[in-house]
Formats: structure tokens, C-alpha cells, sequence
């Protein structure tokens, strides 16, 4: 057996292994390792591309995300986008004015009281939203981007007030043509993608841009350029993708930084400006939800708010476990996986008895998710707190408007008194339940748990 010397010529095997061992040494050096991009700055330094940039490689994905609502929160005034009726309708009186509507060919025009008190008549340029209403957008002279105040309600077919002049007067904070109204501090950080005030305070002017109008896939995945050059062994560490971050907590910030309610830190946005997806929000923004007594909700826009606070939060039960981000979803306009309780039934197996045996079909959504909220017309949006509001806390508020309660919410149920309900739900929870339903009269109300 040859035996190699004491400084004699090394052999080939152990040579490859040291050369091997070299070369991993030298290349981690030379490279950075990037494995950041999954938590929370695998954006960094990138830039905006926009979403038509993304379609080559995830084409299936660029065309599910146009079936959905989010690609066309914004959008520039035409036949093809307005939905109200501009041409004959009557003038909306108002504050002791009066608003009136107007359509021209293809263009749009809202006559109202402008910022010198006067009547002046707007274009349209812009509008905002079309499933629960519609707002429209007007630009003025010095780029600034203002809401016109009124709106069409899409299921009731009507045009209503919105940030009235009976509310408010030409001068006034909170007045539509008011600085601090401007759809730029009030509304375009959620309906536009990457978009930048660029307000110059010392002219009064805006020269305000956006990589792209409604929410596209930056809005939600951060800045693209560096996962577009990027290597395939790369492509995983250069973007924001929320189901693979490894905080949920931070994941879920994305979408709650815009299903929120509240100001920026800096108390000049009613959306975090600096945001960018994997950002703490909690740095850039301050949570205000308009809630009832029992944390229900009344407005929309907050269902972040709403799930930070549920069981389901705190089980680790995310959006995205619910609904399809990329996709308008099956049999429904809520992006939502399965159709209302069919949804909740994967994870929850319920026996249909005692509370859960009232209704045959076990309407989840029903009594869980009760539809407490203001879009457009009351109750047209439902709470994602996921907590039945009872009839006892309706009855210790004194009004139903105070405090609503799941089963008054309820078509079959709205003109019940809600004391009439606490004793119901109170006795099909007892043993004996027909008996009991005839034999409650004079139970103590003080009891919570109904």
C-alpha cells in the first residue's frame, strides 16, 4: 500500500475536500447571505415596478387579482367606471344649498358650494369604490385631490351626503374642499399603489404620483425591483410574501394597514404614509376604531381592529386562512375561500343543539358576524370580531342603536324586544327546553351570558 510521505504530494480526494471546504469559506464572504426577506425588509432598497411587471412569471396569479375588488379601488372618471345615475337626478338639498349632478357626453359634473361659499360646478376626474358606493373626485387648480360631497349608494340606487355642508361651512376643518379633507391626506395611501403626496407647503401646491391606481401587488408585497432581477435561488428572499412570514403578528399588518381606522403618528393622514409592507404599523400608525360598548364595530374599514381583538387572532387563524387574496371567490364577492358558514364549518364541528340548534341551516355569520356596520346604508358590512353580540346588552344599553345585538339583526328576528330574546336564548339552554320556553317570565335579567 503506497502511504503518502511526510511533505510529500497531498492525494486528489483530500485536496477536493480542502479546495471544497475553501471555496464555501470565500463565497460566504463574497456574498452576503440574504435570509431577511421572509421576515420583514426583503424589499430593501427596491423600487416600484408595477404590477404588469409581475404577470410574466405569475400570470395566473395577475389575472385572479384583477377578478377582485381591490384592482379597481380607484380609477379615473368614465362611462365605463361611473355607476350613479348623472342624469336624472334631482338636485340633493343640503345645508340650505343645494347639489345637483350633471353628465356632458362621456365626461361628469357635480354643482356644489365651493370654498368662497359660492356655487361652482366640478368635473369629476377620478372615483373612488363601486361595490357598497361610490365617491367622486375632483382636482383643483394648485393638484390638490378633493372628495365631492356626495356619494351614490349602490343597493339603494341613491344619491346621499357625504362630509355635508350642513355639517360643515367653506372654512371650516372638515369642509370637502378643505386642505385636511384632500383625497391625498384622507384616502389615496389605500386606493392607489406607492403613491407620494408631494405637498409644498410654501406655494400651496401638490404634484402628487403613484406607481399605480387601486391596490396592486406592490401595495401588499413591497417594492419589486430586486425580486425581478433577482436569481432564481434569490427570487424566495427579495419580496414580501405575508404567508411565509415568520412573525404573524407583522404579516397581518399588512392588511391592516388598510382594513384600519385612525391617523398617521404624525396626525396628517388617515393611513400610515410611510408604510411598506413588512413595516411595524404600530410605529407608523395610531389605531382609533369607532366600536360599540362590546367592541362590535360601527364603521368600516376596521376589520383589522376587529380581528386583532378575536379568537381567531389569538389562535393564529389569519386573512389569508379566510380569503383569497388573488381571487374574487367562490360563490361570493368577499374573496372568501367557501360561501358564508360552509367557511366556518371546516375548522368548527357543531353539534345542532341547545343555541346551535335555532336556526336548521347553523348560520354562522349570522349571529357571529353580525352586520353592525355603516358603509353605505346601515348593516351593509358585518363585524369580524367573531363574538355574538347578545340581547342582554342591548337591554342594559336602553337602545338598540347604542348597542345592537346579533338576533334583533336578524330579518325574522328585528322587530323582537330584546328582553323577549334574553328569555328565549336563556331557556333553550336549560334542560327541558319546551317547558322552559313557557316558563320564564320572571327570570333575573342581571344574568350576562345571554
Amino acid at each position: 500500500m503506497n502511504v503518502p510521505q511526510r511533505g510529500g504530494p497531498v492525494p486528489r480526494v483530500l485536496l477536493a475536500m480542502l479546495l471544497g471546504l475553501a471555496l464555501s469559506f470565500t463565497s460566504g464572504c463574497s456574498k452576503k447571505s440574504d435570509t431577511t426577506g421572509i421576515a420583514t425588509n426583503g424589499t430593501e432598497g427596491a423600487t416600484y415596478v408595477g404590477s404588469e411587471a409581475c404577470k410574466e412569471c405569475h400570470e395566473e396569479v395577475y389575472n385572479g387579482w384583477l377578478t377582485t375588488f381591490h384592482a379597481y379601488k380607484f380609477r379615473t372618471a368614465s362611462p365605463d367606471f361611473v355607476i350613479a345615475d348623472f342624469e336624472r337626478a334631482k338636485p340633493l338639498k343640503d345645508g340650505g344649498a343645494q347639489t345637483s349632478v350633471s353628465r356632458k357626453g362621456d365626461e361628469f359634473f357635480i354643482t356644489t358650494t365651493g370654498p368662497q361659499g359660492q356655487l361652482a360646478t366640478y368635473k369629476v376626474d377620478y372615483v373612488v369604490g363601486s361595490i357598497w358606493k361610490q365617491r367622486y373626485v375632483t382636482k383643483f387648480p394648485n393638484g390638490a385631490l378633493q372628495v365631492l360631497p356626495v356619494q351614490w349608494n349602490v343597493d339603494a340606487k341613491e344619491w346621499t351626503v357625504y362630509h355635508g355642508l350642513d355639517e360643515f361651512k367653506p372654512g371650516e376643518t372638515g369642509f370637502w374642499a378643505d386642505n385636511d379633507q384632500s383625497f391625498q391626506t384622507q384616502c389615496m395611501g389605500c386606493h392607489t399603489t406607492n403613491s407620494q403626496i408631494n405637498y409644498d407647503a410654501a406655494t400651496n401646491t401638490y404634484k402628487t404620483t403613484w406607481t399605480r391606481m387601486g391596490v396592486g401587488c406592490e401595495a401588499c408585497h413591497g417594492p419589486g425591483s430586486r425580486h425581478v432581477r433577482a436569481d432564481i435561488p434569490d427570487k424566495y428572499t427579495s419580496i414580501i410574501n405575508p404567508s411565509t412570514m415568520p412573525d404573524p403578528r407583522r404579516a397581518s399588518m399588512i392588511c391592516g394597514s388598510c382594513h384600519t381606522r385612525g391617523m398617521s403618528v404624525d396626525g396628517k393622514t388617515a393611513y400610515p404614509v410611510n408604510y411598506t409592507p413588512g413595516d411595524q404599523l404600530n410605529f407608523l400608525f395610531d389605531q382609533n376604531p369607532g366600536t360599540y360598548p362590546d367592541r362590535s364595530p360601527k364603521e368600516h374599514h376596521q376589520q383589522y381592529d376587529d380581528w386583532a381583538n378575536s379568537g381567531h387572532a389569538a389562535a393564529g387563524v389569519m386573512c389569508w386562512d379566510c380569503h383569497s387574496p388573488h381571487l374574487r371567490g367562490k360563490s361570493n364577492r368577499f374573496q372568501l375561500k367557501l360561501p358564508g358558514s360552509l367557511l366556518c364549518e371546516t375548522c368548527h364541528k357543531i353539534q345542532p343543539q341547545g343555541v346551535h340548534g335555532l336556526h336548521s341551516v347553523n348560520n354562522c355569520i349570522g349571529c357571529h358576524m353580525p352586520n353592525t356596520i355603516k358603509s353605505a346604508s346601515q348593516g351593509d358590512l358585518r363585524s369580524h370580531t367573531f363574538v355574538v353580540s347578545r340581547p342582554i346588552l342591548t337591554v342594559k344599553s336602553g337602545d338598540a342603536k347604542k348597542q345592537p345585538n346579533s338576533c334583533n339583526l336578524c330579518h325574522y328576528h328585528k322587530d323582537y324586544e330584546p328582553e323577549r330574546l334574553v328569555h328565549f336564548l336563556r331557556a333553550v339552554k336549560k334542560p327541558d327546553t319546551c317547558k322552559q320556553c313557557h316558563e320564564h317570565q320572571d327570570e333575573d335579567l342581571d344574568d350576562d351570558n345571554y
